[in-house]
């Protein structure tokens, strides 16, 4: 594996288990997970990322080849949608993922990540100061109702637009309606192709 890979996983490992070590809850998560490796090998990357968890540490490898408890071969896109259990399935179903091993495991230690308490604003006066902190955190929420108008607005924007004056695409009855239709056809072509069968013997 190139330095260029490596060093970065170091610092992403580094970054990983320092924020793990600011919620007073990770000794406990982790505990549970001690001994647990996974591989994750992401299509657009190829090589294969090895996650293994110890009692004090969370480590990352492009290198180790060992043997693994759980081994997923997908596609980052498709990563997020691990989190929910109903969806794996489907997944499996559409070519999507493929998985060697416990499947759970890779929710459990989605958990360790997505599960975190930390008290951000205080961890950020801490380190540069109360007033700083402040005005950091203020910043951020700002950013995020921004960010959460503009997303309404283009949903909006789709729904008007394209929906209701353009009539690019269907409105959420009329494509219902589009496939209540179809299922009927579905279900007359069958009955026919039943009928036709009877008749042939």
């Amino acid at each position: 594996m190139m330095l260029w890979t490596v060093l970065p996983t170091q610092l992403l490992e580094l970054g990983l288990n320092q924020v793990l070590a600011l919620d007073a809850q990770t000794p406990q998560r982790r505990d549970k997970l001690a001994g647990k490796r996974l591989r994750v090998t992401l299509k657009e990357l190829g090589a294969p990322l090895t996650v293994t968890v110890t009692e004090t540490t969370v480590l990352l490898s492009w290198l180790d080849r060992g043997d693994v408890d759980c081994h997923i071969v997908s596609e980052l896109a498709v990563l997020p949608e691990l989190r929910d259990s109903a969806n794996i399935t489907r997944l499996i179903k559409a070519d999507k993922l493929d998985i060697e091993g416990d499947p759970l495991l890779a929710q459990q230690l989605s958990k360790l990540v997505t599960d975190l308490d930390i008290d951000w604003p205080e961890q950020l006066s801490q380190r540069i100061g109360d007033v700083p902190a402040q005005l950091v955190t203020n910043a951020f929420r700002r950013s995020q109702k921004q960010f959460q108008q503009w997303r309404n607005d283009q949903r909006q924007w789709v729904r008007d637009t394209l929906i209701e004056e353009q009539r690019v695409l269907p409105a959420r009855a009329e494509f219902q309606q589009f496939q209540h239709e179809v299922q009927q056809l579905r279900a007359k072509l069958d009955q026919l192709e039943r009928h036709m069968n009877r008749h042939r013997e």
